[in-house]
Formats: structure tokens, sequence, C-alpha cells
């Protein structure tokens, strides 16, 4: 990207960082009221670009353009104080790029950015990109770090628009990292199908299932007279068995042993 193509270049850090854009000093509290409403309406409008909702399809685990990532998109072109023809996808994937910086640990899933901002050439581009990045930093006054109620306030003003509903599931957080690879299956770039992700193709309750270990009950089996233990003749260990597991169950790969309880404990009677 060069910096007479692409919007996202501002001159350098520094006394430079506010020479562009708008200054909203001395504004009344109704022009920065409607300047906001402004900016809100140009980012929903870029969202619906045909490119960008290409893009958001290829996440549909939101490991990259969540809800939270995405209201930050917002608040770096408010601080950047970006003109509304600013709002454009490549200033977008700068300012994407950066809140994943910011909010995520791992650095495979916004690689993907790159294929989306920079296209087939990408690799030689890659440090055009983090350069950009940086100007973009830089005209924020360096202030990347975004609190969580600034993030709600911005979701609150269209509380009903499509973009807040991409909320990560849990079994995507920072708690289930120790999950095989498999599970968290990465982005893709333009012209590829969207990955398939076995969990969230799951409903709600088979999620739960699939992550949480099985609730041991409080109650004890209670005798049943009719009930009677199998002759040993009916127990197929000494030739051979299969068990068959949940086919969503999380477990690492490696040799479990089967642990066989040949009696039934039963609770004292009162």
């Amino acid at each position: 990207m060069s910096d007479a193509q692409d919007p996202a270049t501002v001159p350098g850090a520094g006394t430079q960082v506010k020479l562009r854009g708008c200054s909203r000093q001395g504004e009344g509290d109704e022009s920065s009221h409607l300047r906001r409403h402004q900016e809100l309406q140009a980012f929903l409008h870029l969202l619906e670009h045909s490119f960008l909702q290409d893009f958001l399809s290829k996440d549909p685990c939101f490991q990259i353009s969540e809800k939270y990532l995405l209201s930050m998109v917002l608040v770096y072109f408010q601080r950047a104080n970006l003109q509304l023809s600013e709002y454009t996808h490549s200033n977008l994937f700068l300012a994407l790029y950066l809140a994943n910086d910011m909010e995520e640990d791992l650095e495979d899933p916004k690689s993907v950015i790159f294929l989306w901002a920079l296209g087939q050439d990408w690799r030689h581009q890659v440090s055009d990109f983090l350069h950009q990045r940086d100007k973009l930093w830089a005209r924020m006054g360096f202030r990347a770090v975004v609190r969580r109620q600034s993030c709600e306030e911005v979701m609150a003003k269209e509380p009903t628009h499509w973009a807040w509903t991409r909320e990560r599931h849990s079994h995507h957080g920072r708690a289930q990292r120790s999950f095989p690879k498999a599970q968290i299956p990465l982005p893709r770039g333009p012209g590829l199908s969207p990955p398939h992700c076995p969990l969230c193709a799951l409903p709600p309750h088979r999620r739960l299932c699939c992550l949480r270990p099985l609730p041991v009950s409080s109650k004890c089996l209670s005798y049943n007279a009719e009930w009677q233990r199998p002759s040993s003749q009916a127990w197929p260990w000494s030739r051979g068995f299969l068990i068959v597991l949940p086919t969503q169950l999380p477990l690492e790969p490696g040799t479990y042993t089967l642990h066989i309880i040949p009696k039934l404990l039963l609770c004292p009677r009162r």
C-alpha cells in the first residue's frame, strides 16, 4: 500500500498527529453529538460493503471480528479524527489488526487480515501494512487501550444492529485454549468457503455437554429388587468390546485407561 493509494496514511508521529481530521474543541454538545452520530452511521454503512460482508462471513467463530473488536475499530476511527471519507475498508483492516494486537493472545488468527487487506501478493506488503498500522496508532495519540464500557456505549447507540450479535462462544474463549487446534478453526481468505467448526454447529445445550464434565449426582442409586447382575457369560470383556463416545467429546490424543467397576454401590437403607 502506498501513501497515495491508502487513506490510512497519516503524517508522522509527534506534533503532526493532529494535522488531519477535524478538531472538536470549542464545538457545542449538539454538534458533537451530531458528529458522533454521523461517524457511527458511516461505520455501520461501511460494514455493509460487499467485500467486508464476505470478510466477516469467513469468520463465523468471530476469532478476529467479534463485536467488541468491531466496536474498538470505531473508537479508533474517532480517536484518530478520521474524516467520514476515510471510513474505508483499508482503514478498517488497519484498526481491526491493531485491536487484535491489543486484545488477543494468538497470532495466527489476525494474520488472515493480511490476505484481505493486501491481496495475493500480501507477503511482500506486510511490512508496509504494519507501518501504516503504526501511523494510525500515532494519529490516535498512541491510545489503543479501550475500556469495555466504551465498547458497550458504542453498541448501545444502535443496540439492534447485526454487528453486535457477533458474540464469541465460550468454547473459543481464552479459558479453552488448551483444546486441540482442530476445535478452533481459523478464518479463511477471499474466495474460500468459511471454516466448519463442529462445536459452533451444535445446539447450545450440546456445546455445554461437550465442554463441561458430566455432573456427579448427589443421589445414590436405590436398590431395586428386580435388578440382577448379569451372569459372567453376559459380560463381553473377555471377547473384546466397542465403546461409543459422544461425537464431539474433546479428548487429547493419547492412551486412556478404562476402569470397570464390578459392583454397584448401594445406598444404606434408612
